[in-house]
């Protein structure tokens, strides 16, 4: 029990740092998109963050591990992220961004759904009403007017379902494999995604002025340069601290904090855009935290198939 406590705590901590850089991250990318594209953030920095984790790999791997797995679960892991970003992008040009938000957030729902589908999770109770006060503050802080519904919606609920699949892959399927391999294989396939985003593009006569989303590879200036490694390093951190993550606990108690993102945005948006949270927002942020201390109290117990056989 102890080391179960542990495990979920270490968990815990883990997908908090990942979120606190991952909000940073996009954060940076929002002041730097005059400078860079979708495909270059896409192909550059999944690159670099592959390098990166290669290197850290081979310097810290032990009895011979392979670089890259064989695994097929790992795959479909990042596969599954890969279509996460995809139909997330995807909507963006044609909804709010706060609405997108909204909709990719409820990929704890999701997790809790799949985890008791695939893997028999039973979260009880506490684990329900904690799932429903992380939604509630998302919501509260996100506040989706029924103006904006339209049929655009069902993509970043499709981004958030791929999300949640990935996580419960992650926990049910792929725990003894080392999270810098997984991080990996995911980088590797976001790189080669953003480079069939690019060729697309090019394919289609793409230029370099259409903006963030839609241009093909403009010219990168030193600033661009320096955004995309500082990205690349970023990007290493949080992919393997999420898989570790998601290895450790349960994918609806890691979703749960995974919902931080919010909190930790509106702190940048305080630092680097002088945006201030009023009362709203606020008390989003306390749902949310709520929602968090009752996860963290919450026990889980998961018992998969091939455990019950």
């Amino acid at each position: 029990m102890t080391n179960t406590r542990q495990a979920r705590l270490t968990g815990i901590g883990a997908i908090t740092g990942a979120v606190l850089l991952l909000s940073l991250s996009d954060a940076l990318v929002k002041l730097f998109s005059d400078d860079v594209s979708l495909g270059q953030v896409l192909v550059l920095r999944s690159a670099v963050a592959a390098i990166l984790l290669a290197i850290i790999f081979r310097l810290t791997a032990r009895n011979g591990r392979a670089l890259l797995t064989v695994n097929p679960w790992v795959w479909a892991r990042s596969l599954s992220l890969t279509l996460m970003w995809a139909s997330y992008y995807a909507a963006l040009p044609f909804m709010s961004f706060s609405l997108a938000a909204a909709c990719y957030y409820t990929s704890p729902m999701w997790m809790a759904v799949l985890s008791a589908i695939l893997l028999r999770t039973h979260i009880g109770r506490r684990g329900v009403v904690a799932i429903a006060l992380g939604l509630a503050g998302v919501l509260v802080i996100l506040r989706p007017g029924p103006s904006e519904v339209s049929p655009v919606m069902v993509l970043p609920l499709l981004a958030a379902f791929f999300y949640a699949l990935a996580a419960v892959i992650t926990y049910g399927r792929c725990r003894d494999v080392p999270p810098l391999s997984m991080a990996l294989n995911l980088n590797l396939v976001l790189a080669a995604a953003g480079a069939a985003y690019v060729m697309v593009l090019l394919f289609f006569g793409a230029g370099s002025d259409a903006g963030f989303l839609l241009s093909a590879w403009p010219r990168l200036g030193s600033s661009g340069w320096q955004i995309l490694m500082g990205l690349g390093v970023l990007l290493a951190v949080i992919t393997a601290a999420v898989a570790l993550a998601y290895q450790l606990a349960p994918a609806p108690v890691i979703g749960l904090f995974d919902n931080g993102y919010l909190v930790f945005a509106l702190v940048w948006s305080i630092l680097l855009f002088g945006d201030r949270p009023g009362l709203v927002d606020l008390s989003g942020i306390a749902l949310i935290g709520g929602g968090a201390f009752l996860a963290s109290l919450t026990p889980v117990e998961t018992e998969t198939r091939a455990e019950r056989s």
